[in-house]
């Protein structure tokens, strides 16, 4: 029976929630067992083809697959060639988005963990940073990520302290594989960005707001990973780096409409967004009426 995912995806350049396996068929989901940090998915899909795609969890996938599967990915704005053998994973931080291309059909097991779980056991989270990593060969996370696909296939029989120890024990061979030393470009306290890194990061995103501006981006002007860039803005600036471009875009869009010649589909396209439903709708979601009302009450 097909089921759908609960993977909290969303597009980077809108945070807009995406259904980025709507043509995968899902055999087993923690969705309704109340796990509060950790989620599972096992199933299958025909094929994958997403761009900029950001998940608001960590996110560890399994090649459940007897065979190997090669997939296009976009690492470091190149397009790379990657390899998955049965039983290796691949991992990405909460917030750091992604393009991917797989052709070939695909058995999977996915689990997503929240931050804080992985922060609480990082010790000194403000030295070290996350950071993404494919064609990963961890028996230890392989055999986690299958334990709790059990425990979900079976509806979660052993409790909530079984799945708590899984799923704490998941958050210290994350932050045991994947953690790093952060880079210089923060500031001794708080782990906010440093004054220069966080000007440089505005500055890119006023120059290039109606561009295909990615976290990688804004992160590279920063001299951080993904990962740890989107971190630290939200504590730097209070809203995470896709919330801040898309309210610094309907600030734009807003100031375009006052102009008497103002027309709202270029506007739309001007300023990065997918069309004109789109503008309209996010407008009226910041500041309580659509662009054409706008217009309207600044012609009176």
């Amino acid at each position: 029976m097909r089921g759908r995912s609960a993977v909290p995806f969303v597009a980077s350049s809108s945070s807009e929630p995406v259904d980025a396996l709507a043509s995968a068929r899902i055999h087993v989901s923690s969705a309704d067992l109340g796990w509060p940090e950790v989620h599972v998915e096992v199933g299958e899909n025909p094929s994958w083809d997403v761009h900029d795609l950001t998940v608001r969890a960590h996110y560890l996938a399994l090649n459940t697959d007897p065979h190997a599967l090669s997939f296009e990915a976009v690492v470091d704005g190149r397009r790379r060639e990657i390899t998955l053998a049965p039983g290796q994973l691949w991992f990405c931080p909460a917030g750091e988005s992604f393009t991917h291309r797989v052709a070939a059909p695909s058995s999977f097991a996915i689990v997503t963990l929240e931050p804080e779980k992985v922060l609480r056991v990082l010790g000194e989270p403000e030295e070290r940073e996350l950071r993404r990593a494919y064609s990963v060969d961890s028996p230890q996370l392989e055999h986690l990520v299958r334990a709790l696909s059990a425990e979900a296939e079976r509806g979660g029989p052993s409790g909530a302290m079984f799945v708590d120890a899984l799923a704490t024990a998941l958050a210290v061979q994350v932050a045991g594989t994947f953690a790093a030393k952060a880079a210089p470009a923060l500031a001794a306290r708080g782990g906010k960005l440093s004054r220069g890194a966080l000007q440089r990061a505005l500055e890119l995103i006023d120059a290039e707001l109606g561009e295909g501006l990615t976290v990688e981006r804004m992160a590279g002007a920063a001299g951080l990973s993904a990962a740890h860039f989107a971190r630290a803005f939200r504590r730097s600036v209070g809203v995470a780096p896709h919330q801040y471009v898309m309210r610094r875009r309907l600030e734009r869009a807003r100031q375009a409409l006052e102009a008497r010649d103002a027309d709202i589909l270029n506007i739309a396209r001007r300023l990065g967004f997918a069309d004109q439903a789109h503008l309209t709708r996010l407008f009226k979601r910041e500041f309580g009426v659509t662009p054409g009302e706008y217009m309207r009450a600044r012609a009176r």
